[in-house]
């Protein structure tokens, strides 16, 4: 641990993104609290936990749990749960376990048996309940005018999750939010500029009806893109292509200039690993991108008191822009 930590701070100095080291090992017998798929009151106190959403698609999604908001999970694998009882010590290394709940709904007590999730698997419930509900605040804001689609990495199956969404359930839409906040990156800047960028130029149709065009592989219509301080490497790299190729108008808060590629390698531990950058981006001006940061057309920065209320200000100025573009 000392010694990764040493070498990142050595590599640090260079001021370069990519850059760093960390130690990680793993055992079996390693904490590992299991999530059941549920969001909980913190405010309720007393004994139980008081659900005040069940996430779906997890543990407790199921027609015949009768496991809804307001219900309380009283005990634990026969454990009654009160105001000083460590749940996640309850919990510990049981995903994919059975465990066995009392849960209390309306008054009436019941058992369900249910196979409790890792704490990534719970991440990936909430990253797709964020998607759903960002997509409806959309739809509703724009009364169905608009699609809305979120790109968190550069990889073949955000890739091949945009074009579906884009061309299928989007394929009406007068417009698209791209939204690439938090992109981690990969590399796909050229595929997703190149789709975005699509003008149309063939009908196919009779006198009064159409059954097609072209290109009908690519976006054609206008797009508004966010990003914000969490785009990295490629996710950098698309914000910047997206604005200087100006495929539409770039919405959220500055991208650190991180747009570069890098390598990781393993020492022989097999726990230690360092990365340092091995091949930079330039312009069409011959500067790097690496540091050099991009600035959205619009910035727009997400107030945590508003953001605590469920409300996107990001989002929000984002439809704004793009209803104005498509004629409001």
């Amino acid at each position: 641990h000392e010694f990764a930590e040493m070498l990142s701070e050595l590599l640090g100095e260079l001021n370069v993104s990519h850059s760093g080291a960390r130690y990680g090992s793993s055992e079996p017998t390693d904490d590992a609290t299991a999530s059941l798929g549920a969001f909980y009151d913190q405010t309720s106190g007393g004994a139980g936990l008081t659900i005040t959403e069940v996430l779906k698609n997890g543990p407790l999604d199921k027609s015949g749990f009768q496991v809804e908001a307001g219900s309380v999970i009283e005990a634990i694998d026969g454990t009654t749960i009160t105001d000083q009882t460590n749940v996640a010590r309850l919990l510990n290394r049981k995903a994919g376990n059975r465990v066995l709940l009392s849960v209390r709904t309306d008054g009436d007590v019941h058992d369900i048996v249910v196979k409790p999730v890792s704490l990534g698997e719970e991440r990936r419930l909430r990253y797709a309940r964020w998607v759903r509900r960002n997509r409806d605040e959309v739809a509703e804001a724009s009364g169905g005018r608009l699609g809305y689609i979120h790109v968190p990495g550069m990889n073949d199956g955000a890739y091949r999750t945009t074009l579906e969404e884009a061309l299928g359930r989007f394929a009406t839409a007068d417009g698209l939010v791209v939204d690439t906040r938090f992109n981690s990156g990969g590399d796909l800047v050229a595929d997703l500029a190149m789709f975005l960028s699509g003008e149309r130029f063939f009908d196919y149709t009779t006198d009064d009806r159409s059954s097609g065009f072209e290109p009908n592989f690519r976006w054609t219509k206008p797009s508004v893109s966010l990003a914000n301080e969490a785009n990295y490497s490629d996710g950098h790299c698309y914000a910047y292509a997206y604005q200087e190729l100006g495929l539409g108008t770039l919405v959220g808060m500055p991208v650190p200039g991180t747009c570069t590629f890098a390598g990781w390698e393993g020492l022989a531990d097999g726990a230690t690993r360092w990365g340092v950058p091995g091949l930079g981006v330039k312009n069409n001006a011959g500067a790097y991108l690496e540091n050099l940061e991009t600035r959205p057309d619009i910035e727009v920065k997400n107030d945590a008191a508003v953001a605590g209320t469920g409300r996107d200000q990001q989002l929000e100025r984002a439809i704004e822009e793009l209803l104005r573009v498509i004629g409001n």
